[in-house]
């Protein structure tokens, strides 16, 4: 029995095996003349590929003479070309098919399918080339600029898959309301992701800041090193990566303290009551004219803040550059200390909290006196 069974077996993958190669289902297992088909179809098929290859070839070389010519644009001839090694393509699978008896029916609709796919294809590469070149006139974030491309990139391919699934005889209708429904499944379950998402195009859209720029977002200070979609990344001072969500950068308040060319800081100093205010702003301009690290134009200034009851409070004012903001700490600690040896050097005393103690017999002979 076991026997008989495995004779069954080779017998029906014999024949599956000869139906597969292209042979009629009542012809008998006659292996020569299978073979002889085969040869006779291949070489039919290598004829046709080649003479659709040298036809394809030849358009090419034409149309790269037209273009030097006559100065075609680039896009098109591209798109010209592709064309021509699509269909190039397209014929050699139809009659590659065509010989191992694939039905008219299914050939119709490759082709079909095919020709749609070059449209989408043609859509996709002139509108976002055109995309392209219109945003660049208005200085469009890169970032930006690659989301709408992959939005548009993923649009045709949804469409262009439908249209090509409708050559086949599937129902584009129900597979579309499938995915709408899966999309909002999916909406609710990644609300927090889908608002930095829509933030992140916010930001650059409106484009606050840029990188490079230095921040203050919040409670964080640093550098702007990267803008992406969901997340901004900032480096502070001490070298430390901090990734912000948009959602969060979308609804904090932003300090650009990097962007316009040159930024002003103040610091504050004292002098005496008796110090003359005339002689301590001129000892500090003097010393901070001879530092590299503070702006020229527009010069520092030294200007009265208040006066405390230890003494006279002078307000420090000058201006850096943006790539100084990195050592801004630095800065403003030299600046005290160029101060403090200004005022020094101009024997100008700086005043300081001090208690002064009086013991009883003091205080009997200040009264006699």
């Amino acid at each position: 029995m076991l026997d008989r069974l495995f004779e069954e077996f080779i017998d029906t993958l014999k024949r599956s095996v000869f139906l597969s190669m292209g042979a009629p289902e009542n012809h008998d297992l006659n292996w020569d003349a299978l073979a002889a088909t085969l040869l006779s179809k291949i070489f039919i098929v290598v004829i046709l590929i080649v003479f659709f290859w040298l036809l394809s070839r030849g358009l090419r070389l034409a149309v790269h003479y037209i273009s030097k010519k006559f100065n075609t644009n680039q896009i098109i001839i591209n798109i010209i070309n592709n064309t021509i090694h699509f269909f190039w393509l397209l014929a050699s699978s139809i009659t590659l098919l065509s010989q191992f008896g694939l039905s008219e029916k299914y050939l119709q609709a490759i082709s079909r399918a095919a020709i749609v796919s070059l449209i989408f294809y043609i859509i996709w590469m002139l509108f976002t080339k055109l995309t392209m070149r219109f945003l660049d006139r208005f200085y469009i974030d890169d970032s930006l600029k690659q989301l709408l491309r992959n939005i548009i990139s993923v649009l045709l391919v949804i469409f262009g898959i439908a249209a090509i699934m409708a050559q086949f005889g599937f129902n584009i209708i129900s597979i579309m309301a499938g995915l709408g429904i899966v999309g909002i499944a999916v909406s609710f379950a990644a609300q927090s992701t889908l608002s930095n998402f829509i933030a992140g195009i916010t930001i650059l859209i409106e484009r606050p800041f840029h990188i490079g720029d230095w921040v203050r977002i919040n409670k964080f200070e640093g550098k702007i090193t990267q803008i992406l979609l969901r997340t901004t990344h900032i480096r502070n001072r001490d070298n430390l990566l901090i990734i912000i969500p948009n959602s969060t950068v979308a609804n904090a308040e932003v300090t650009n303290l990097t962007a316009h060319e040159r930024m002003r800081f103040e610091s504050y100093c004292r002098i005496s009551l008796q110090e003359d205010v005339e002689k301590a702003r001129t000892a500090i301009l003097a010393r901070l004219a001879i530092e590299d690290e503070y702006l020229k134009i527009p010069e520092p200034s030294v200007d009265v803040h208040e006066f405390a009851e230890s003494g006279i409070v002078l307000i420090v004012r000058y201006w850096l550059e943006p790539y100084q903001m990195e050592r801004l700490p630095r800065i403003q600690e030299k600046l005290l200390e160029h101060v403090k040896e200004a005022l020094r050097d101009a024997n100008i005393n700086v005043p300081y909290p001090h208690m002064q103690l009086l013991t009883h017999s003091d205080s009997w002979q200040n009264n006699k006196a």
